[in-house]
């Protein structure tokens, strides 16, 4: 009986600390790997929207200044959400601007398609416009 429970206890603290912690890092996991993500980013919009060889290293570069844009606001998410929400919502701006410059109208347009119906944070994409 005392090993049942011992048992027992053990596995609910061993539960509980795996959940603690995987709990702890998902919400700093999106920009924690600012390189890899633009990358992965790039490659999905390469493939979505035809990106040419010369289009792809001025996305990466509009990708990866977007990202750490939004990195360095990040804090203000959780202190201040009215001027996280001001910033983001500038930054974005400034990314679809410099996007314009860089695809074709009919590219830009499928940009604006590949929109995720919500923030999943199972699509790398969804860092771009949430």
């Amino acid at each position: 009986m005392k090993n049942v429970l011992l048992f027992s206890l053990l596995l609910l603290a061993g539960l509980i600390f795996v959940f603690s912690t995987s709990h702890a890092q998902v919400p700093q996991a999106p920009l924690s790997n600012i390189e890899g993500n633009a990358q992965s980013i790039t490659s999905k919009l390469k493939a979505a929207l035809s990106l040419t060889e010369a289009q792809q290293p001025k996305i990466l570069n509009t990708v990866t200044n977007f990202l750490q844009q939004r990195a360095s606001i990040l804090s203000l998410n959780n202190s201040n959400q009215k001027a996280y929400d001001t910033k983001l919502k500038s930054f974005q701006n400034g990314l679809q601007r410099k996007l314009k410059t860089i695809l074709t109208p009919e590219q830009f347009t499928g940009f604006l398609e590949l929109k995720p119906v919500n923030n999943d944070m199972t699509n790398v994409l969804s860092q771009l416009y949430y």
